[in-house]
């Protein structure tokens, strides 16, 4: 799996001063997300993340900067974190991280989490890649609302999907 991850151009193994580098430029949507869900400052909830995944990837732009942290633990949570930067290469991120999230729900069959409701771009984000929200509920330490998300590679026991 980590292998593949030479195939795509915007991203990278994430290395620890990847989480140094991005903790203050975190966009303002992102770092409000952080304090809802868990109380942590950037920093905490990046190395929390770090330690956490399974799969971790650093977004880079064109200079090999890096401008978001994406990753996945062993139970299919699945979080990105970026900085406003991501915006700068867009188009490559969309065509990309829909191949790298159909390659982990390859591996995970589901994927999941929950979003701040307030994270605009991360919902868009995530409709983009196929996530279906399943409900709105009070979440994290603020118990504010969050949408539950859901990603489902399910593999059907037939060929013929109308007999099941």
């Amino acid at each position: 799996m980590l292998q593949r991850v030479q195939e795509f151009s915007h991203f990278r193994l994430t290395k620890l001063k990847d989480l140094i580098y991005l903790a203050p430029r975190l966009r303002f949507a992102d770092k409000q997300e952080i304090v809802a869900n868990s109380g942590s400052t950037p920093i905490e909830a990046l190395y929390k993340g770090y330690k956490s995944s399974d799969i971790l990837f650093t977004i880079i732009n064109p200079k090999g900067e890096p401008v978001g942290l994406f990753g996945v633990n062993n139970a299919g949570a699945i979080w990105l974190l970026a900085t406003d930067n991501l915006k700068d290469i867009k188009v490559a991120f969309l065509k990309e991280c829909k191949k790298v999230i159909n390659l982990l729900n390859k591996k995970y069959k589901v994927l999941w989490n929950f979003v701040d409701c307030r994270n605009e771009l991360h919902i868009k984000w995530l409709k983009w890649c196929g996530f279906t929200f399943i409900k709105k509920l009070n979440y994290g330490v603020l118990d504010k609302p969050f949408y539950e998300f859901v990603r489902i590679n399910y593999v059907w026991p037939c060929n013929n999907r109308s007999c099941c």
